[in-house]
């Protein structure tokens, strides 16, 4: 599991909005796409299609398989990653009511 991590908002659009993750100090590189029209987060690739097996309600914070189904073990982010990261995310996006610019987290 990852000892930190930092997200960055890329770019926006109305609903969209398109986060890098860097991990454990820049070894590792993820990407993320907060859509508010949707209402969940998503992993993605660097061009914000979205990629991987899970997403985060926006709404309840629950834990839901992605409609492109299980996460594959190539992926940039265990499935634990992704709940710490989005979770982050979805706080501080309720917190702010707009899409944050950055987030960064220590652990350990």
């Amino acid at each position: 599991m990852m000892m930190s991590f930092h997200a960055q908002l890329l770019s926006s659009t109305e609903d969209a909005h398109l986060y890098r993750i860097i991990m454990d100090g820049g070894e590792r590189f993820a990407f993320m796409v907060l859509d508010t029209d949707d209402g969940f987060i998503v992993s993605a690739n660097s061009t914000g299609d979205p990629s991987g097996g899970l997403r985060l309600s926006l709404r309840d914070g629950e834990m839901q398989p992605s409609a492109d189904g299980a996460a594959d073990e190539s992926a940039e982010m265990s499935w634990e990653e992704f709940a710490l990261v989005s979770g982050n995310i979805r706080r501080a996006w309720l917190k702010e009511d707009a899409a944050p610019t950055k987030i960064t987290k220590y652990y350990g």
